[in-house]
């Protein structure tokens, strides 16, 4: 079955609004990082007890989930 035209035309549009958001998010991303970067920079004692805790929930769902317990 050949394509139509107005197949390729919505094909190249859906296409070019992809690449458009892409760039968007990574922008978005981009700035979203270096935000929290320099946050962290800032408030060091905050980002290692962030970091602390999020690694303690992490240890203990591991356990608890390859231990067999309910």
């Amino acid at each position: 079955m050949a394509k139509s035209a107005t197949d390729s035309l919505s094909y190249e549009n859906l296409m070019d609004r992809l690449g458009e958001e892409k760039k968007r998010l990574e922008r978005e991303l981009k700035k979203d990082y270096r935000r929290s970067r320099k946050y962290v920079r800032a408030h060091p004692e905050k980002g290692l007890m962030t970091a602390f805790v999020a690694g303690l929930i992490t240890g203990i769902v591991l356990t608890k989930l390859f231990s067999g317990e309910k």
